[in-house]
């Protein structure tokens, strides 16, 4: 019985003292995204939250059932380096680490030097692409995932 008790002693010693590994928490967020047809892009406003480390996340975006019955299937992850500040200098994928609230990062639309909208959907049939006028008022779906669990999804409409 001693020896138990030993036991659980330094086992409850070691997590306190920080000797073994615990998980790190996911941030909580909460996001606001737009999506303009016009060409202007789409944009990510960090309403609130704990800054989202840019290079543990995955983003995904997904047509909802507004497109049509199956134009959820049609499932996007979205390359880091598409999304970018303003001027289209730094991305995701390199020189910027975090979004902070208040924040706004962009996938810069078409009518801009840096574009990427064209890039955002590649392969997907054109009756699902966010940039086809018969989708504006619809609405598409945009997950944030840390470590595989997703922790920010928002509907996200189309806009003129």
């Amino acid at each position: 019985m001693l020896t138990l008790t030993l036991i659980i002693a330094a086992i409850v010693n070691s997590y306190a003292g920080g000797l073994m590994e615990t998980d790190t928490k996911a941030p909580s967020v909460t996001l606001q995204a737009k999506y303009y047809q016009n060409g202007t892009g789409m944009e990510i406003r960090h309403i609130s939250g704990d800054p989202l480390p840019t290079g543990s996340v995955k983003v995904v975006i997904k047509p909802s059932d507004t497109m049509g019955k199956s134009a959820s299937q049609y499932t996007s992850i979205v390359n880091k380096s598409l999304i970018t500040n303003l001027s289209g200098t730094d991305s995701w994928a390199s020189g910027i680490t975090s979004l902070r609230p208040g924040e706004i990062d962009y996938i810069l639309g078409n009518n801009t030097n840096k574009g990427n909208l064209s890039q955002l959907q590649n392969g997907i049939p054109e009756q699902y692409l966010f940039n086809n006028t018969n989708n504006l008022g619809n609405t598409f779906f945009m997950e944030i995932y840390y470590k595989n669990t997703m922790i920010s999804k928002n509907e996200v409409l189309i806009e003129n």
